[in-house]
């Protein structure tokens, strides 16, 4: 399931679990459950990005989990999230 994250210094609806950045979450799929179980990959990510960039390892703009070579505003999970 795609989700959009969108940095966020409020309204935060998680934090990297490496340097409490917070970030608003754009979901393609309503359900909760699904949402619940796709958390630990989004979590791996934010991680990731500490791996591959310790200066500044978070985009600064919006972007999609799992990755998406498209402009981040026309992804499935900002449409279908009500992120625009």
């Amino acid at each position: 399931m795609q989700v959009l994250c969108h940095p966020s210094d409020t309204n935060s609806d998680i934090l990297c679990p490496v340097c409490k950045q917070g970030f608003r979450l754009f979901w393609e799929r309503n359900d909760i459950e699904l949402q619940e179980a796709a958390l630990p990959g989004i979590f791996d990510e934010l991680r990731e990005h500490h791996s591959q960039n310790a200066d500044a390892p978070h985009p600064e703009t919006p972007f999609n989990i799992p990755t998406w070579s498209g402009l981040p505003q026309f992804s499935a999970a900002a449409l279908l999230g009500g992120a625009a």
